[in-house]
């Protein structure tokens, strides 16, 4: 309490000045907004014209060398585009061109009825004796025709029986998954390479070598389906006697062992296709693989 009683002026500047210092940082000074011009001109376009009339336009939309009331090919004003006005239509060669076509067609609906109107008589050629009509058929070729047709009937009804006697054939192809399949077609497989590299082809003492398909028909039983011809070559090698070999090699193969359970079937496939590749090697081996064939 003392020492503000001796310093208390010296408290009351200090205070002053602080509040005087944070009047003045409270204070920002701005400068003030210019003052728009208003423009005299209100501003046209210059343009350049090549034509001018007596007369002054009321409004001129642009400043120009010369007066010019309208222009280009609008009605009042300038053109907004250098392109032609395509609203109106002029004559010259467009119409000139239509009268034309109207002409052409004209010309030739009138061909088309005098071609109509001309009657042409019909001339028959005449009959000789190899287009002379054949004679009234008598008893005898009727009946001769009647067992014709029994005998045609008969045969295609014996071949739509043979043909629903037939098996039905079911695909083994690299397709399959399934593993007894795969199993199945293993143990061929194994069984085929073995002979066929055991019996190598040859021919004159001297080895051939090669690629080929062959189509291997096979009953549930494991033996081969003979009826069609038995195994045949669906891709020759280009070699007759490399394709003779091939198909003895899987007739010694057979049979190749019953089906497993899960390919036997008593009312649906009872035949199992294999289409497969072999291939000669140099090194006298023979390789076995399944393929994609035509079925």
């Amino acid at each position: 309490m003392k020492y503000f009683q001796e310093n208390r002026f010296l408290i009351i500047a200090a205070a002053l000045s602080l509040l005087a210092h944070g009047a003045l940082l409270g204070v920002h000074f701005v400068a003030p907004p210019p003052a728009r011009a208003e423009a005299v001109d209100p501003g046209m376009e210059v343009i350049l014209v090549n034509a001018k009339h007596a007369k002054k336009p009321l409004k001129a939309d642009a400043l120009a060398q010369a007066n010019l009331d309208g222009g280009g090919h609008a009605d009042s004003g300038r053109a907004k585009s250098p392109l032609p006005d395509m609203r109106k239509m002029e004559t010259g060669d467009s119409v000139k061109s239509s009268k034309r076509s109207i002409a052409e067609l004209e010309r030739l609906q009138q061909d088309l009825m005098t071609q109509v109107a001309r009657t042409t008589p019909f001339r028959a050629a005449p009959l000789t004796e190899n287009n002379k009509p054949d004679p009234t058929p008598k008893g005898a070729d009727l009946l001769e025709t009647s067992k014709a047709i029994a005998r045609m009937s008969a045969e295609i009804s014996q071949s739509i029986d043979d043909q629903n006697k037939r098996p039905r054939k079911t695909f083994i192809t690299p397709s399959t998954q399934e593993v007894g399949y795969a199993m199945y077609y293993k143990t061929l497989q194994k069984r085929i390479e073995e002979i066929g590299t055991l019996n190598f082809p040859q021919q004159n003492g001297r080895k051939m070598y090669g690629e080929l398909v062959v189509y291997i028909p096979i009953f549930q039983d494991g033996t081969i389906y003979q009826k069609d011809g038995g195994a045949r070559i669906e891709k020759s090698s280009g070699n007759p006697a490399l394709d003779q070999a091939a198909l003895a090699i899987v007739r010694r193969s057979a049979p190749f062992g019953r089906f497993p359970p899960n390919m036997l079937s008593s009312d649906k496939d009872d035949l199992w296709v294999i289409i497969t590749r072999f291939k000669f090697t140099r090194e006298e081996k023979m390789e076995a693989n399944l393929t994609e064939g035509a079925r």
